[in-house]
């Protein structure tokens, strides 16, 4: 083969050479990314697995009742859940272009994100040292979270639960003479999933408001909130429908 290339025409050389690389570049930078995060082989299933908010309850809100704690409703969980992931507990990000000189990360995943909560590597890391114990966040005989991952349902769910009690806690706790409501606590949870904990303090100091236009990667945290309240209610009502 080399030999046959070496005894072209430098001009069909370099062109031969060139759609090689058109073809076999791209290949190699998807294949870099799938070993990087192997859950984009998900991308098979596609949004086979996404639900209506009444399949979401009903298949998984055993899971959002135990993962509760008293910051974090069930029906909070659901609505991340829902607003997040459509109830697909394998979801994937999308892909974006980056310019950049490494030819392997040209196109990539916009984030480490996967799951019902689209939880990234570092939540995940983070969350992976507690467990929930009778609605409470707590350290001692968590071994086996370490063998969780994101795209099973009820690991998910306890880790977003985790996630979110502590950061809320935690800002709450930094942030001194505040009284919150359950109602804000929630919103200040819906805050920390999309934006992380940074923002969190000034949100309180305004009386858990985001700032006018505030946005955390391509969402208006304003509309954020808004739509995970309207999905918790929905979760609302099917929950007082089936008894819990």
């Amino acid at each position: 083969m080399w030999r046959k290339l070496e005894a072209m025409p430098a001009a069909i050389r370099v062109a031969a050479v060139s759609a090689a690389l058109v073809v076999l570049l791209p290949l190699a930078n998807v294949s870099y990314q799938i070993i990087r995060k192997p859950t984009e082989l998900f991308f098979f299933v596609g949004t086979a697995l996404d639900k209506e908010p009444a399949d979401t309850w009903r298949q998984y809100g055993a899971h959002f009742r135990s993962s509760s704690t008293d910051a974090i409703a069930p029906e909070l969980l659901a609505a991340l859940a829902q607003t997040e992931s459509s109830g697909n507990p394998v979801a994937r990000t999308y892909w974006r272009w980056r310019p950049t000189w490494n030819p392997l990360a040209i196109y990539k995943p916009a984030s480490s994100a996967v799951g019902l909560y689209q939880m990234t590597d570092p939540a995940f890391a983070e969350a992976n040292n507690y467990c929930i114990r009778e609605h409470a966040v707590v350290t001692t005989d968590c071994w086996f979270n370490g063998l969780y991952i994101r795209t099973l349902p009820g690991h998910a769910t306890e880790l977003a639960a985790i996630y979110l009690d502590r950061n809320v806690a935690s800002v709450l706790a930094a942030v001194p003479k505040n009284t919150a409501s359950p109602q804000q606590k929630q919103d200040l949870a819906a805050l920390i999933h999309l934006c992380g904990t940074g923002p969190g303090r000034a949100f309180v100091r305004r009386g858990f408001r985001p700032a006018a236009g505030e946005q955390c990667g391509d969402h208006l945290v304003a509309a954020y909130i808004a739509k995970v309240n309207e999905m918790k209610r929905r979760f609302q009502k099917l929950a007082a429908n089936d008894g819990s």
